[in-house]
């Protein structure tokens, strides 16, 4: 399973969220899929699920606002930590 079906799984799934018409460039805040405590969640399921550390600094919208920039993001750290 890709990046961004794990993480549209957990959208739908976990936090109970319709986003079948949301894209995976979508943002995420805007179609109103999350909610910050939203994006918390995702930050917590984010690094359980991949191993990867989210600092504050990287609590950006570039990073989280849609399922293609979380993808992007966990890939970017994924290939900083090997």
């Amino acid at each position: 399973m890709t990046i961004q079906r794990e993480v549209r799984h957990y959208i739908q799934n976990e936090l109970r969220r319709d986003i079948g018409s949301v894209g995976d460039a979508d943002s995420l805040l805007e179609a109103g899929a999350v909610d910050s405590l939203g994006v918390l969640a995702l930050v917590s399921f984010i690094e359980g699920q991949y191993g990867v550390t989210v600092s504050d600094d990287d609590m950006m919208p570039e990073n989280f606002d849609s399922i293609d920039a979380i993808a992007v993001f966990v890939e970017r750290r994924r290939s900083a930590r090997d």
